[in-house]
Formats: C-alpha cells, structure tokens, sequence
C-alpha cells in the first residue's frame, strides 16, 4: 500500500471512529441516555469539533497501526470501536470526569496493539 492511501484509510477511519464514539459519548453522559440528546441544540456541532481534534491527535497511531495493511484496520478496528464504546456506556459513567483519559488510553492502547499483530 503507497503511503498517500495508508495516510488517507487512518485519517478517515480514525475520523469516523472518533465521531461515532463522541456522539456515543453524548448519549451516554445525557440525563436521560436516550438518542435524542442529539436533537438538543449544539450537541452534535460540540461531539463533531471535539473528535476531530482527537481523530487528529490519534491519526499518526492509527497510521503507524496501518503499516501491517490495512485489513488488520478494516477487520480489527470494529473489534477496538466496540471495546471503546462499551468502556464510554459502562465504565465512564462509574468514573466521571477522568474517564476520559482512561478512554484515550484505550485508544492508544489498542491502536499499538492493532499495529503488532500480523498483516492477515
């Protein structure tokens, strides 16, 4: 794989997971826990802005993890979303206000550990 198309498959799906999770994260820290948060005004412009400053910051990981191909990403990485967006629905709520560096460890954790393992 050429190195423009690596950039462009971590860039684009570190984006797309960091938006999912940060809409998730929405649902999950509203009173209520219901997808309709999300109609509230400047919910989901807030969720958008701040997980594309995450999906920037985490995008060199995740294309250090596409140096093994990026089938282990495609295969894996829902694998990784599902782990996240567990830790967000269950765990977060236990923990307040630090998970958030729980969850961006997790992140990282994962991302690293997706870049050791054997292209398929």
């Amino acid at each position: 794989m050429n190195m423009w198309k690596s950039i462009l498959v971590a860039a684009v799906m570190s984006w797309a997971y960091s938006v999912t999770l940060g809409l998730v994260f929405a649902i999950a820290v509203s009173e209520n826990h219901s997808p309709r948060t999300l109609l509230l005004p400047d919910v989901v412009p807030v969720a958008v802005i701040g997980s594309t400053i995450v999906a920037i910051a985490i995008t060199p990981v995740a294309l250090w993890s596409v140096r093994t191909g990026a089938r282990n990403l495609w295969f894996y990485g829902p694998i990784l979303w599902i782990a996240l967006a567990s830790y967000i629905v269950f765990v977060f709520p236990k923990v307040g206000y630090y998970g958030r560096y729980g969850l961006l460890f997790l992140a990282v954790l994962g991302l690293v550990v997706l870049g050791f393992i054997p292209a398929r």
